[in-house]
């Protein structure tokens, strides 16, 4: 890939060609990962990038990145490409801004609270079990599942119960379908120039009946607990009897139905993704495997995980860190400088964007060694201490770093102690594994896995 400048004296960074109208555009519709890592190795701190109309840079210094997402982070919104995705999760706290984010930030943090989280891990232990006790039949008979199905349904289970306090019985399935159809279509069109999105295309019709079916599910959800009339332990509960300090308003259902759909994604599809890419990795490296059963059958000789058990299960938690490293599934993150700043040495004009991978952060040598391995042990407390800041970046970083990271960490934890302190999963080796960035990182064609019983 070859760099330029496009006139004499250019001050910005190089960065890749790209084709003379449209600049990298087809490249990012095409396979964006293998755009933005192949400008990060062949570029350095930043580069340059056209996306038809659109200008940025790629970031990947930490002291960069450091700037744009803290330091000076009042200067940055998320870029317009978010505003496919506000198609659908509305003015939620991912996509709204300025004082009206932090109003709905505010409203929400009482709810992911530590010991709000302790409260509620019992639930996430209970779901997990119920998961296990549905895999014996699967382990009996060595049947192969999809494990990121597998995931997506135990987690949705748990968001249901846990944050919203409701259990949706049949209408979880059409959640289901909907959020994949939803997810894959932002996805498939996110590089897109948006000019064929409100044709009335056969597929655009499919998403607006799936986005019509996901507001259904959610207005539903609000509809029951404003007729309930109490208010009860969960997230739907509080953001619903919340004040507002200054107003003293509540939230309209209107704004109910941004967070929770908000909250539906965050709290649901990433924490299933990432255990499902952690399940992956595990089958592709015995050792790491067979340490993680030794501190979990030390730790917990068959029962089901608890959340005082979180204190032992050091190298469970490892894992999972390292598999977030690998494969995060929030996998890119882009915002649009409100006026001019600097990025590397750089002038960034006001308008202009700026991409932060956490796909490809951790693929940089410079920062990690042997960026390409599997090492859980790299997220030993001495290693994570000595380790630049801004490098690994999962659940984002400075004031909108993602406000359930905490609740995601712990879900995560119970589940995969719970599940593999009695099962081993072995993945389909006729069956491709492919990263597939939409919305999130999720695996083209999922993960097909056989369940077996630990000891067998």
């Amino acid at each position: 890939m070859l760099g330029f400048r496009e006139r004499q004296n250019d001050t910005r960074p190089p960065g890749p060609r790209g084709t003379p109208l449209l600049g990298v555009l087809p490249a990012l519709k095409r396979d964006p990962l293998a755009v933005f890592a192949e400008a990060a190795r062949s570029f350095g701190d930043v580069a340059y990038l056209r996306i038809g109309s659109q200008h940025g840079y790629l970031a990947t210094n930490p002291d960069d990145i450091r700037h744009v997402l803290q330091d000076n982070a009042r200067n940055y919104h998320k870029s317009p490409l978010y505003d496919k995705l506000r198609t659908t999760l509305g003015n939620g706290l991912v996509t709204s801004e300025d004082a009206y984010w932090l109003r709905q930030r505010r409203l929400a943090q009482p709810a992911f609270h530590r010991q709000r989280i302790e409260a509620l891990a019992a639930g996430m232990t209970a779901t997990a079990h119920e998961t296990a006790d549905r895999w014996k039949t699967f382990a009996d008979q060595r049947q192969a599942v999809d494990v990121a199905e597998e995931m997506m349904r135990l987690t949705q289970t748990i968001v249901l119960r846990t944050l919203l306090g409701s259990d949706l019985g049949a209408m979880a399935s059409e959640l289901d379908s909907a959020w994949a159809l939803v997810n894959a279509h932002i996805g498939e069109s996110f590089w897109s120039l948006g000019l064929m999105d409100r044709w009335p295309t056969p597929k655009n019709r499919r998403f607006r009946h799936a986005l019509d079916v996901l507001d259904r599910v959610v207005f539903h959800m609000i509809d029951e607990k404003r007729r309930d009339g109490r208010e009860m332990n969960d997230l739907l509960s509080m953001l619903m009897f919340a004040r507002d300090e200054d107003t003293g308003q509540s939230m309209s259902d209107s704004q109910l139905r941004d967070e929770l759909m908000t909250f539906l994604l965050a709290g649901h599809e990433t924490t299933s993704l990432a255990l499902a890419w952690t399940w992956y990795l595990l089958s592709e490296h015995p050792h790491v495997e067979a340490r993680l059963e030794t501190e979990l059958h030390t730790t917990l000789s068959g029962r089901a995980a608890a959340y005082n058990d979180l204190g032992s299960l050091t190298y469970t938690r490892m894992v999972i860190e390292e598999a977030l490293r690998l494969y995060p599934p929030a996998w890119g993150l882009s915002w649009q400088a409100i006026g001019p700043d600097q990025i590397g040495g750089y002038d960034l004009p006001g308008g202009w964007l700026v991409f932060i991978i956490p796909f490809v952060m951790p693929r940089l040598p410079a920062y990690w060694d042997e960026p390409e391995k599997f090492s859980p042990e790299r997220f030993t407390p001495a290693r994570s201490a000595a380790r630049a800041k801004f490098v690994y970046l999962p659940f984002g970083a400075g004031p909108r770093q993602c406000i359930g990271n905490q609740f995601a960490m712990v879900e995560a934890q119970l589940v995969l102690g719970t599940l593999a302190s009695r099962y081993r999963l072995r993945r389909v080796t006729r069956h491709p594994v492919e990263p597939w960035p939409l919305i999130t990182l999720r695996p083209r064609w999922g993960i097909q896995m056989t369940i077996e019983h630990r000891g067998v």
